[in-house]
This record gives structure tokens, C-alpha cells and sequence, in this order.
């Protein structure tokens, strides 16, 4: 759980995915550029990458499908552009310091919240993010999935160098605890939340962000004494 930097690993590797093409640029054509990435994110969200057709989208977007190539040049590019907003929300819900905070329980379950939380607000297109990366033979969403999961892992590897620094833990393998810290939280995340059935209520998140930061103080190897440097969010 990092701070945020300006840096490409920042951006958790939406950057390096091939960008679309920005098209209709006058204020009809960005309406309905925006009409078809709401209706695409709809449709995604509802039947899964594979089962959306390009027709599902145009229907629910109240446009033609001609019109549908005037902006986009594939279901793969508007799937892509429509997973931004997502990414980078949950991109800055990982990137907020959190002031005067160190290495207690406390801090580690008000990190794992705003994470879960953040998460729950985007679940379903994160989900079928993940199960496009493992089902479809498009390449562009493996790489996609494994630069998000890679921002997100070399952030919390700084973090925790910098606890090092400030004393608050011992010397360790820290980009593989930083692999083993964000596999905890993404596969919680994915199995109680982007899975289930129902968004869960701010109460069942606080318990999911109980036990997951009750892990993650557990595994720092904390040493002995008070510490009063600050954290930080992944």
C-alpha cells in the first residue's frame, strides 16, 4: 500500500495498452462517443466480454452500428477505453497518503477499506477484466490485468522500503512480499466481491478489510519500538 508517483508504473500500465483512436471530436460526436462507452460498460458489465456483441452495445446506446465505427475500431478497443474511469479510480484509491499514519492494525484495515471500497464501486467491469485476461486469446487484456496487478506490487514494494528506511521493519525480500501483500487483497477482493452475487454493504467490506489488514500487519517484520514515520496507501 504505496504512495502514488509520477511515474509509467503509476498509471498501472493502462498507458502501455494500445490507446484509441479519439474520433468525432465536435460535441455531437463526443456525445455519442461517451453514449457508446456508457452502453459498452453496461453491456460488459452485464453479459461478460465474450457473450457482448457489438449489436448489444449500438441497441443500448440508441445508435447505429455505422456510427459504432466512426469511434471505435473494435469491441476490443471499446472494452479497453471503457475499463479506464475504473483503473484509474481504483488507481487513486491506492495512491492517498495517510497522514500521521505508521504500521499499526488501524492503518493497514483503513488501507485495505479504501481499496475494497473502491473496488466495489467498479466490481463487475473489474471482474470481467480479470476473466478476459484468462479466458480470451486477445493478448491486450492479459497484458493489461498483469500492469495493473504490476503498478500495484511495485508501489507497495516502495512503500515498504521506506518503512525500512524509517526503522518500522526489518530487511526482507521486499518485491516478494509486495507479490504476496497484493495477492492477498486482489484475491479477496475478486472472490468476495467481484464474484458475489450482490454488492456487498459498507459493513461486510469493513469486515473483509478486517481480516485482510489483520494479514498484512502480521506479515511485516516489524521491529521492536515505537514508530512514528509516516504511511502511506498503496
Amino acid at each position: 500500500m504505496a504512495q502514488q508517483d509520477a511515474s509509467p508504473a503509476a498509471e498501472d500500465g493502462v498507458a502501455a495498452v494500445k490507446q484509441p483512436v479519439r474520433r468525432g471530436k465536435n460535441v455531437r460526436g463526443l456525445r455519442t462517443r461517451q453514449e457508446l462507452l456508457d452502453a459498452a460498460l453496461s453491456c460488459f458489465s452485464e453479459y461478460g466480454y465474450a457473450r457482448t456483441r457489438i449489436s448489444d452495445i449500438v441497441f443500448r446506446a440508441g445508435v447505429s452500428q455505422g456510427n459504432f465505427y466512426r469511434h471505435f475500431e473494435s469491441k476490443n478497443e471499446i472494452f479497453l477505453e471503457s475499463l479506464r474511469p475504473s483503473l484509474d479510480e481504483l488507481t487513486a484509491s491506492t495512491g492517498r497518503s495517510v497522514v500521521g499514519s505508521g504500521v499499526d492494525l488501524d492503518t493497514m484495515v483503513v488501507l485495505a477499506t479504501s481499496y475494497l471500497t473502491s473496488y466495489t464501486r467498479n466490481r463487475h467491469i473489474l471482474r470481467v477484466m480479470r476473466e478476459a485476461a484468462a479466458s480470451s486469446a486477445e493478448e491486450g487484456f492479459t497484458q493489461l490485468w498483469l500492469q495493473q496487478r504490476a503498478g500495484y506490487v511495485e508501489r507497495t514494494g516502495r512503500w515498504l522500503r521506506r518503512l525500512h528506511q524509517q526503522g518500522a521493519i526489518a530487511e526482507t525480500d521486499f518485491d516478494l512480499l509486495a507479490d504476496v501483500l497484493g495477492s492477498t487483497i486482489e484475491q479477496t477482493a475478486y472472490v468476495h466481491i467481484g464474484l458475489a452475487p450482490e454488492a456487498p454493504r459498507p459493513e461486510r467490506i469493513h469486515a473483509l478489510a478486517a481480516v485482510v489488514g489483520a494479514v498484512w500487519h502480521r506479515a511485516l517484520p516489524l521491529v521492536d519500538g515505537p514508530h512514528t514515520g509516516p504511511g502511506s496507501a498503496v
